[in-house]
């Protein structure tokens, strides 16, 4: 998965940000890093767009973006970004399933693809409407 979303974003980009996730990374707190990789996953997604690249993690970007609701059904596309993350988390050196001090189990990867899938809503914009 690594070697096709560095193929997606581009070399440099790749370093740079996998340099600024194994600093602040390890000892983030998952709502905050979570946010961050989703910002990765919506770079390669415009990255997928303009250059025309059409591969699975293309394709997954593209899915959950045009329907954000497939998260809750953990469709294949959830799993292959789910997947990713869980590679990025490995490869940064951050433990991507966690548990809450209540024993509940929780992972940066599910908290990012839902930061991804929610990028644009904005609750409050309803009620001005």
């Amino acid at each position: 998965m690594l070697k096709q979303f560095k193929d997606i974003i581009g070399n440099k980009s790749y370093s740079v940000l996998l340099e600024m996730l194994k600093e602040i990374g390890p000892d983030a707190r998952t709502q905050r890093i979570s946010v961050v990789i989703g910002a990765m996953l919506r770079l390669a997604l415009n990255k997928c767009i303009i250059d025309g690249i059409d591969n699975q993690i293309c394709q997954a970007l593209t899915i959950i973006d045009e329907e954000s609701y497939l998260t809750a059904e953990r469709t294949d596309e959830y799993e292959i970004l789910s997947e990713l993350v869980d590679d990025l988390c490995r490869e940064t050196g951050m433990v991507n399933y966690r548990e809450a001090a209540r024993g509940e189990s929780y992972s940066i990867a599910e908290n990012t693809i839902s930061e991804y899938a929610s990028w644009y809503n904005m609750p409050w914009e309803d009620y001005y409407c």
